[in-house]
């Protein structure tokens, strides 16, 4: 995997954040003060913000991450992905997360800010770095949050009509609920993709599903889909397979 600008600017803030900070906190912290999660999915096919990545195949994901009490976290996702006609990001991508999860005050808000980069094993000239920010907030059953996500000008986001790299913008809100003396929970999700990422004109995305959960093991069902429509779409017959609505099944495991 070649560094690109992208991958170093975020390999360079990493160590800044991370080995600064969460590293030094657990030599002296408490082994309790550190956590360590992870999880594998199998999914009936990949779905970024609306858009498959996978062609509509089958897809694997893992997750590890390791948290702070005082709210530091950091963590990578490893993806499959598959070629797809108009969505192609080559056969893996590697996503490298970090972040800080803290109280705003006594409010009972949450705010999430953190940076997150896209790594893929045979299409480097994609690797893109996002900032984020989002506020969540946890009522009863109910988990509300919403957030956006900033690409910064970068080589893979294209260049506007003035020459300029442009950048992208990706505005989501949702919810999950959790059916009190149940293993099940309703989940929805809504997002806007404006900027290099958004392939045919900016549109929106969504995903709406029923899950359920025992001990380690999770099955979620979701509808998920984009209003990305043919008469838009600059390949009508591929960006329109892979923006169109699909159901997407999910089997998981945490660790």
């Amino acid at each position: 995997m070649i560094l690109t600008k992208p991958c170093a600017t975020l390999l360079i803030a990493l160590g800044a954040l991370t080995p600064g900070v969460v590293l030094a906190d657990a030599a002296t912290a408490a082994p309790s003060s550190l956590s360590l999660a992870g999880s594998a999915e199998l999914l009936s096919q990949y779905r970024f913000r609306g858009l498959s990545r996978s062609d509509g195949q089958p897809a694997v994901q893992g997750d590890l991450s390791v948290s702070h009490t005082n709210g530091l976290y950091a963590g990578v996702t490893l993806s499959s992905t598959t070629p797809g006609p108009a969505v192609d990001f080559g056969h893996g991508e590697m996503d490298i997360y970090a972040g800080y999860d803290h109280a705003v005050g006594s409010s009972g808000l949450m705010i999430d800010l953190g940076l997150r980069g896209y790594l893929y094993a045979d299409r480097a000239s994609a690797d893109i770095v996002e900032l984020n920010a989002a506020l969540h907030r946890q009522i009863g059953p109910i988990d509300l949050r919403a957030g956006v996500a900033w690409a910064p000008p970068q080589a893979h986001l294209g260049r506007s009509a003035a020459g300029g790299l442009r950048d992208n913008v990706y505005a989501y809100a949702e919810a999950r609920a959790d059916i009190p003396g149940t293993p099940l929970y309703l989940h929805a999700h809504a997002g806007h993709t404006a900027g290099g990422l958004d392939y045919t004109g900016p549109y929106w995305d969504y995903r709406l599903g029923l899950g359920a959960s025992h001990k380690a093991l999770g099955v979620d069902l979701s509808l998920v889909g984009t209003d990305v429509s043919h008469a838009r779409a600059l390949y009508a017959q591929d960006t329109g397979r892979a923006a169109r609505s699909a159901g997407v099944v999910t089997v998981s495991y945490q660790f």
